[in-house]
């Protein structure tokens, strides 16, 4: 019985930030990249997959164990949201 992880939301904390790069009128004036923090240790994942996690040799958790996700890919800061927390879901499933 094999059960998909997810992180709950309530633990999420998304931020609105300015996507880098190339842009239009717009690109000084909108926030629509979603800048995602997720701190591994004060999470209720289960203790086996906090370690797994922690052991991860990846550049998008730091030293602290919080998990940082930018994402900019879409225009619409929803797209942006919704696409960093399938990033996080993703990462904690693999």
């Amino acid at each position: 019985m094999s059960r998909t992880l997810s992180v709950d939301p309530a633990e999420v904390e998304i931020s609105a930030v300015r996507a880098q790069g190339a842009g239009g009128q717009n690109v000084n004036k909108v926030s629509n990249a979603a800048h995602l923090r997720f701190d591994i240790p004060a999470s209720s994942l289960p203790d086996a997959v906090k370690s797994r996690l922690l052991a991860l040799a990846d550049q998008r958790i730091t030293g602290d164990g919080v998990v940082i996700i930018k994402a900019q890919e879409h225009r619409s800061l929803e797209m942006n949201r919704a696409d960093a927390l399938a990033r996080l879901n993703a990462l904690v499933a693999s």
